[in-house]
């Protein structure tokens, strides 16, 4: 004789999403202040966008036509990173993985693009066109944007992807 009566799990194999619910006003502090870092990164890739990334200073003085931008390094790429990157902050903050993951390749790409096309150029040298003196390539204010965006980025996004795990 079986029963028609309406059986009760404690296991919840629903394939709805859960939303984040425990550990209290902690936990949402720290996915807030997360998010908040994240989007301190966006920003600083933004200012890494117009800043100069590289500078070339001599013992005469140089024309700022030798300094050069992020746009004029990378074109849209920081740029890009940027904005899809700040998108992603919120469905990441809300609890959503894939946009964690993509907040964090975002600022993975940024770190990236400074690191094999900025940093290597830091420090090289060689004769200013049109003249004998020597320049010498330092970093810009935008490189510093840069990589500490992107890692801003990158650790707001992977630490919001690994909550999203637990959640």
């Amino acid at each position: 004789m079986t029963s028609s009566a309406p059986h009760r799990t404690t296991a919840d194999n629903s394939k709805e999403r859960k939303r984040f619910s425990g550990g209290g006003r902690g936990s949402a502090r720290l996915i807030g202040l997360l998010a908040a870092v994240a989007a301190l990164g966006a920003a600083a890739l933004l200012l890494a966008t117009v800043l100069p990334v590289l500078q070339v200073e001599a013992s005469t003085a140089v024309p700022d036509s030798f300094s050069q931008s992020g746009w004029e390094r990378h074109g849209p790429l920081l740029l890009l990173a940027a904005l899809i990157g700040a998108v992603m902050i919120t469905p990441a903050r809300k609890g959503n993985r894939r946009a964690a993951l993509m907040l964090t390749t975002c600022g993975l790409l940024a770190l990236l693009i400074a690191l094999i096309s900025d940093v290597p150029e830091i420090g090289s040298s060689g004769l200013l066109p049109g003249s004998l003196t020597e320049g010498f390539v330092t970093a810009g204010v935008g490189a510093y944007a840069e990589v500490l965006g992107a890692i801003l980025m990158l650790l707001g996004g992977g630490l919001l992807s690994f909550l999203a795990l637990e959640r």
